[in-house]
């Protein structure tokens, strides 16, 4: 029996769904206010991953998504959707520390989710030692060349076929290196 653990997130994703437009613009017009708010999120999403780790066995818990998104034991993950509102300059300013952070809950790293155009944020994700996998799907995959060439050689791709690219082509790209 495997028990697999709800969607956390990270701050950015729940900030943008709790103040919508309003987060956005108070990065800009009140940073420290912003960064007070995301602290507080994080903090949260801290707490409750903590005490989903104490309750829950590590060989028997997987994170949200297990089927399509497996991690074996000591691995977390992460939801960066997001992270496509944002500039490079303001995710390295606010969010890239909180996502450190909660990825470095977990022994070995974990995976972040993509759904969006994200590609200006991979250098930071690139110097994040947390960061052990990217899960790409949708408008993300789009952007297949650009992770594998930017990631380092230990962060694997989780890859969602699309028409537009389907296995042949993201085979064609990766060469099945470091693809799921």
């Amino acid at each position: 029996l495997f028990v697999t653990t709800p969607v956390l997130s990270c701050a950015i994703n729940v900030a943008v769904n709790l103040f919508g437009q309003r987060m956005l613009e108070a990065l800009v017009q009140r940073p420290e206010q912003a960064r007070r708010v995301l602290r507080i999120i994080n903090d949260a999403i801290v707490a409750v991953t903590r005490a989903f780790n104490d309750v829950i066995p590590a060989e028997i818990r997987r994170n949200s998504v297990a089927e399509n998104r497996y991690a074996p034991p000591g691995y977390g993950q992460i939801d960066g959707c997001a992270t496509q509102l944002v500039s490079a300059r303001h995710y390295s300013r606010f969010f890239d520390a909180l996502d450190r952070e909660v990825l470095g809950l977990a022994p070995h790293g974990g995976l972040m989710h993509l759904c969006g155009a994200h590609a200006r944020h991979i250098p930071a994700w690139r110097a994040m030692p947390q960061l052990r996998a990217i899960q790409i799907n949708d408008r993300a995959v789009d952007d297949l060349a650009r992770y594998f060439d930017g990631l380092r050689d230990d962060q694997l791709l989780y890859v969602a076929p699309t028409p537009a690219f389907p296995v042949e082509r993201i085979l064609n790209i990766t060469g099945g290196r470091r693809t799921v």
